[in-house]
């Protein structure tokens, strides 16, 4: 009697199994049947399920508007699945970058990666403004921003554009219109130390310090007008051209200019500048009561070529002229400041920098030009 009741609830237990199985079973085909249903059209390109016009960025159905569009806001889950967490193919195969390839970005990309990409690929912002809008505050593509708090702003939080110079090389926190800001250190690609040439004098020569007059970017470099002008963003070194009128000067009375002013990379050492000494100081040129300076007709500098890498090892004072210059009567005891009073002082410091390599010779209280 109790096997016969235990075969009976054995045979039971099948029959509703086997029932179950067979409705859980339909309940799947169904809910597959109605997902393929409501999945995308998809394209001929690889397999991949998309909608036609996905990738066309004149289409209704562009990508980039879908995601802009979407409600609730998209996640960047939605392409990792397929494309994996680095959009780099995953198990869709296809990678992301391959047509855009600074976007879509990993999570560490705004935490100072997106300034190695922008240095390795010459920096595109024209890449970043597709997505970010032309003044990079957000697009129709991508409502987010560049300068927002934590990114592109100055030390006050003031929007700074990332076309300002000192985003690239100079002081990135410092107020975009600060002239000094934008020269090296840093240089472009991260440097401080003066011995890397991107970051070299730039300060000792910008900066109005101890030795001479401030010294412009134009006076070394073609200033571009905008961020993506020809010859602007080219691979390093960086073009050095003396367009200017201070290393060019003409002294001696207008009879002698520096020829072959030059910057070799190689060596990083400036050659034949007036700001170095490449001049001449013409004795008939001189006041009458002043000519007995002279030993001879002329007054010359040193020419000298200092190392652009060297710090101020590489120009003491004394190498772009001879203390006193060559050609010009020696007193002993004499320091510079009973003629020169309003440039240096007993100890041989200048006071007065804006009268330091300036085109002129300053000599009591007078002021000429060479």
């Amino acid at each position: 009697m109790d096997n016969l009741i235990w075969d009976s609830m054995m045979k039971r237990i099948r029959f509703w199994g086997l029932w179950a199985s067979l409705a859980g079973a339909a309940i799947l085909l169904q809910s597959c049947s109605e997902l393929k249903e409501s999945l995308p059209v998809p394209s001929t390109e690889g397999g991949v399920v998309h909608e036609e016009g996905w990738s066309d960025v004149s289409s209704p159905t562009f990508h980039g508007r879908y995601l802009k569009a979407a409600q609730p806001p998209w996640s960047d889950q939605e392409c990792a699945r397929c494309h994996a967490q680095s959009y780099v193919g995953g198990l869709s195969q296809v990678s992301c970058f391959t047509c855009h390839p600074a976007y879509p970005h990993a999570a560490q990309f705004p935490q100072g990666r997106h300034t190695v990409y922008l240095r390795g690929n010459m920096f595109p912002l024209d890449e970043c403004a597709v997505c970010h809008g032309v003044d990079y505050n957000g697009g129709q593509i991508l409502e987010k921003g560049c300068m927002e708090a934590g990114c592109h702003v100055d030390g006050s939080g003031v929007q700074k554009s990332p076309e300002a110079c000192n985003t690239c090389h100079g002081v990135f926190r410092a107020a975009a219109d600060d002239f000094l800001s934008s020269s090296p250190p840093k240089s472009v690609a991260g440097e401080t130390d003066s011995t890397v040439a991107g970051v070299g004098a730039h300060q000792v020569h910008l900066a109005t310090g101890n030795l001479g007059l401030t010294v412009k970017c134009q006076e070394c470099h073609t200033v571009p007008s905008t961020w993506n002008a020809p010859g602007h963003i080219d691979p390093p070194p960086a073009d050095v051209e003396f367009n200017d009128a201070l290393a060019n000067l003409t002294t001696a009375n207008g009879s002698y200019t520096p020829v072959n002013v030059h910057y070799d990379n190689a060596t990083s050492r400036c050659s034949n500048t007036y700001c170095h000494g490449n001049w001449v100081a013409d004795a008939a040129s001189a006041p009458a009561n002043r000519r007995w300076v002279y030993v001879d007709s002329v007054i010359v500098g040193s020419n000298a070529s200092p190392d652009w890498k060297a710090g101020s090892a590489g120009a003491p004072c004394g190498s772009c002229h001879a203390l006193p210059p060559q050609g010009h009567v020696y007193i002993t005891g004499c320091n510079g400041s009973n003629c020169h009073g309003d440039v240096v002082n007993g100890q041989g410091r200048i006071i007065d920098p804006t009268k330091h390599v300036n085109g002129m010779i300053n000599a009591g209280r007078t002021e000429r030009p060479f």
